[in-house]
């Protein structure tokens, strides 16, 4: 079984190629030139092929596929408040079509990593699952990319495209190069006194835990169908409470009001778009999920937040 996986380098691709290579599995990975292969480098060389290539260049996709039984496209660009707003278009969008069309006109299963902030976010109370959709008006440009790529996922299933969709929850773990690595490693620290959105619900996931969903969604999914992909769901406080504590650090002391929040989210439109897009997409928002089908219909069992976090807040206290 030969299997690509776009977005190799990154931090989910990259635990992605290791769980296959593991499982025995012929591995290519598409990287762009210029790429930074650190995360590929501590992977035996033997078990996986690089190939360049850019999912916006639909022409380098097609000698990639050559071989290729199943895509895993993992890639895309992260963030909010973008200074490059096009570019993330380019790529969540773009790219996605240019992938899972690709994928189709060879009839090669592609499971495409969309997430659940193109669901929106849920209702209070609520732990929701594959058939929650808001139609809200999108909170930042990440969110609305990944409801657009997400549709035209949908699109092509419907279709008849060999495709499966999963959706991972907020991801963690260690050398995580987005906020939520910033966040454990001030919290390893002890640099986090004062913190925000304490009654904010959130889903966690551990990263090995997404990349084990991935295979087995390949494995034993079905073709037309989505599986979100997270862990426990937990307020602000409590995450950082327990990150804190497993650390050997002090959690934050003060927890700032959510109505205050909301209030520096509407004034830092015009200062800063990521700061505003990041609060939009928080203050007042709720993002509590469920994997029941991904556990019931794939057998995938993640691990819990705390084993999860306890492996994460040693990797960034050393």
């Amino acid at each position: 079984m030969v299997s690509l996986v776009t977005g190799a380098t990154g931090f989910l691709g990259s635990r992605l190629v290791r769980v296959l290579a593991a499982r025995g599995d012929g591995v290519r990975a598409l990287v762009r030139r210029g790429s930074d292969l650190r995360r590929l480098a501590a992977l035996p060389g033997a078990e996986v092929d690089r190939v360049e290539g850019d999912v916006t260049d639909a022409a380098s996709l097609r000698g990639a596929l050559d071989g290729v039984e199943r895509v895993f496209h993992c890639a895309g660009v992260h963030g909010l408040g973008s200074d490059d707003a096009a570019r993330m278009r380019a790529v969540n969008v773009g790219g996605t079509q240019n992938v899972l069309r690709a994928a189709a006109e060879r009839r090669i299963l592609a499971v495409h990593v969309s997430s659940v902030v193109a669901l929106g976010p849920t209702r209070p109370g609520e732990l929701a699952d594959e058939s929650h959709w808001t139609g809200d008006t999108p909170r930042s440009a990440y969110e609305a990319t990944k409801r657009e790529a997400h549709r035209i996922g949908r699109s092509m299933a419907r279709a008849g495209a060999r495709l499966r969709i999963a959706l991972p929850v907020t991801l963690y773990g260690p050398d995580d190069p987005g906020l939520t690595g910033r966040a454990h490693a001030w919290l390893a620290g002890g640099a986090v006194r004062v913190a925000a959105l304490g009654s904010m619900p959130v889903t966690l996931l551990h990263v090995d835990d997404c990349a084990e969903g991935l295979a087995l969604v390949a494995e034993r999914g079905a073709d037309g169908d989505e599986y979100i992909l997270g862990g426990a769901c937990v307020t602000f406080r409590e995450w950082f409470t327990l990150a804190a504590t497993l650390a050997g650090r002090r959690p934050p002391a003060v927890w700032l009001p959510d109505a205050l929040v909301r209030g520096v989210g509407a004034a830092s439109r015009v200062a800063s778009s990521r700061v505003h897009e990041a609060l939009a997409m928080s203050a007042g928002a709720r993002w509590a999920f469920r994997a029941d089908k991904a556990k019931r219909d794939l057998g995938w069992t993640p691990r819990s937040l705390e084993e999860g976090l306890r492996e994460t807040m040693a990797f960034y206290r050393r």
